[in-house]
């Protein structure tokens, strides 16, 4: 078999891209004082709201009369309980948000309003790249390596890897450390094509050793087995299913995003594999339209995880550090399709074993139009960068 059969062979197995192309090759760690490491200081979690989520529907100045005139009705809600006070200004959580409410009460959360990044682009892709690459600008980038790798470096355990909960690795992975990507670790790694496949592929690997496929592929496989090993002891040399993962937490994930990212990661780490670094991203947070109906339920959907995955890993007694991004806010006032457009400031939370208990941080910049960023928007007053450098802090993951 020549090299460009081989290629096209691996290709039409649907193996290149669904499989091999989210995974960069490393080795699982045996050693105990790795994991009791990891164990005491946990490892840090980015969970990345793509779209721009509204930080001021999540948690709302509903007693600010320039916001209630900004707002349709339907994108306000009566009063919460437990409400957050920055500055003077009573902050709401909203319906959905109230384990947000309640975690925060019991020291596991700390809310940070009008966060995010100081250069003013409404741009998603500009963002959300910036973001990624850990930056406020595009323009003079000091290397070419993403946000997460820049944070490992240096402190990565020889036999660790950065993890993402999702079908791809994303933008903030890239660099030279070992990452893999996998969204549901449920039932333990699905391979493409089932076992048939994965006989081809290793049959393929062998016979052309000098095809520069052939050793990642084999790497590839080995690293493969070995997490499936990890996860349950009991199986053979195959990737059949192996046993579902069950929460020691009491409160469910739930089979969407982010739940099921966040569960492979409460399931590495409930199988003691040294995991230091992840990402999972949740999607749908653009909201220029139908925006009451849309938040309740991405909103829902984010608090269910953040509880179970908290309650999970609590019942562990893992520690963690965990910091929920978006790429900025949404526009101050309400739009006629009952939405809201790109804005700037928006609300991060951190959240994880070792924060100061019913705090929140940061600095509320006023709704009056001349507070507002460009007369529209609620202005930044704290980088993302300084969140993420106070949450590493907060873990001792420095």
């Amino acid at each position: 078999m020549n090299r460009r059969e081989f290629l096209n062979t691996t290709t039409h197995l649907g193996i290149s891209s669904a499989l091999l192309g989210g995974i960069n090759q490393y080795a699982l760690a045996e050693k105990s004082d790795q994991i009791q490491s990891i164990k005491q200081t946990g490892p840090l979690i980015i969970v990345f709201l793509r779209g721009g989520a509204d930080g001021l529907g999540i948690l709302s100045p509903l007693e600010d009369p320039n916001f209630i005139a900004a707002r349709s009705p339907q994108l306000l809600f009566a009063p919460t309980e437990n409400p957050v006070l920055l500055d003077g200004t009573k902050l709401f959580w909203h319906p959905q948000a109230s384990a947000l409410s309640e975690l925060m009460l019991s020291g596991r959360l700390v809310p940070w309003p009008a966060t995010g990044i100081i250069n003013g682009t409404r741009s998603h892709f500009e963002a959300q790249e910036m973001m990624e690459r850990g930056v406020s600008e595009l323009q003079h980038l000091p290397d070419s390596l993403g946000m997460m790798t820049r944070i490992a470096s240096g402190k990565l355990n020889p036999d660790s890897f950065l993890f993402a909960g999702g079908s791809n690795l994303p933008r903030s992975m890239q660099g030279n450390l070992p990452a893999i990507a996998i969204r549901d670790l449920q039932n333990g790694i699905q391979f493409p094509g089932g076992l048939p496949n994965l006989a081809i592929l290793s049959q393929l690997a062998k016979v052309d050793k000098s095809h520069p496929a052939s050793e990642p592929i084999q790497k590839t496989l080995n690293l493969l087995f070995n997490i499936q090993k990890s996860l349950d002891p009991s199986i053979n040399v195959d990737f059949k299913k192996i046993k579902p993962y069950e929460s020691q937490g009491k409160t469910p994930y739930a089979n969407n995003n982010p739940s099921v990212g966040l569960r492979s990661i409460a399931r590495l780490l409930n199988a003691h594999v040294p995991l230091q670094y992840a990402w999972v991203d949740h999607g749908g947070w653009d909201m220029h339209e139908g925006q009451p109906f849309r938040m309740n339920n991405v909103l829902g959907q984010l608090t269910q995880a953040l509880k179970a995955f908290d309650e999970d890993l609590q019942a562990q007694q893992q520690n963690y550090t965990l910091v929920v991004l978006t790429e900025f806010g949404r526009r101050f006032r309400s739009n006629g399709s009952n939405g809201t457009d790109h804005g700037h400031g928006s609300l991060a939370l951190v959240m994880g074993s070792n924060l100061p208990k019913n705090k929140v941080m940061g600095r509320w910049p006023g709704l009056t139009e001349k507070d507002l960023d460009r007369g529209v928007d609620l202005d930044v007053t704290t980088s993302y960068q300084e969140v993420l450098n106070q949450a590493i802090r907060w873990g001792q993951l420095i």
